[in-house]
């Protein structure tokens, strides 16, 4: 929490330097919500996040490749989880490979004041549901993403989506058909065209197989505050790391989750 307090604290010194520019500003950069803009024709971008909460002591880690298809209209990506649980019964901790994720999003709205993007994506039964990584089969993902330019400054985005997992497993190997839905929203304030401050709010409901047939529901809620940078590589690659804190509202809250979220965007003009 020390080190964002100092980053922000120097984000907003250098505000007073330099001039945001509209045009300039960090893009597709944000940290649990969903900015509605697709890669630029020939530019790749690669994402690292880890995310770690107490007072589970569990960690996540992602990897994301987003690859524009043909032009910015069309793009595909990939999302490789991995997940650290504590594990039960003194068996000790247990991290492997979660669920993956393709993804096809479609730029169905891309103006100087809103952009809208719908996102579909094939969830694959890579993880081991008997260790409870995993569903154990293929599930269905919907998301659609809204963003605001509200002026040379702020910037607004909204996400808003379903999960639906036919037969889904448990660790008994208990089936249920599991729904669920998310929601989140954020403002992003550009202190300067590379730096800006970010605060998300993020919302999932989701069910889980609780026996044969029956369904139970877990949901969580964060408000996420952070600061993101942005570095030139050369002329055609740009770094942007970030931090955030995790803070648990509403029934988070009540379980005490808290933690940090680590961020780092890899995006380079590749043809």
């Amino acid at each position: 929490m020390r080190v964002l307090l100092y980053a922000v604290a120097l984000a907003l010194w250098g505000g007073f330097t330099v001039k945001a520019n509209a045009a300039e500003v960090v893009k597709d950069n944000s940290f649990l919500i969903e900015e509605a803009y697709n890669q630029e024709p020939g530019v790749v971008q690669f994402i690292q996040t880890y995310q770690y909460l107490d007072p589970a002591h569990e960690w996540g880690y992602s990897f994301t490749n987003e690859i524009p298809i043909t032009d910015e209209t069309h793009q595909f990506s990939y999302v490789i989880p991995v997940l650290k649980k504590s594990a039960v019964g003194g068996d000790g901790d247990k991290t492997q490979l979660g669920d993956v994720l393709l993804n096809y999003r479609y730029q169905l709205i891309n103006t100087e004041m809103i952009s809208m993007a719908p996102r579909f994506s094939i969830i694959l039964p890579t993880g081991d549901y008997k260790k409870g990584f995993g569903n154990g089969v293929a599930g269905f993902q919907f998301n659609h993403a809204v963003s605001i330019t509200l002026n040379d400054r702020w910037t607004n985005h909204w996400n808003a989506g379903f999960t639906y997992t036919p037969d889904a497993k448990n660790e008994l190997g208990e089936t249920a058909s599991l729904f669920g839905f998310n929601f989140g929203t954020s403002v992003v304030y550009n202190v300067t065209p590379k730096t800006n401050l970010l605060c998300e709010f993020v919302m999932n409901n989701n069910e889980v197989v609780a026996g044969q047939d029956t369904k139970a529901t877990e949901a969580t809620y964060y408000v996420v505050p952070g600061i993101r940078t942005a570095f030139q590589a050369g002329q055609e690659t740009e770094i942007v790391p970030g931090i955030g804190a995790l803070l648990g509202v509403g029934p988070s809250a009540a379980e005490h989750e808290r933690g940090v979220f680590l961020y780092l965007s890899v995006e380079s003009k590749l043809w």
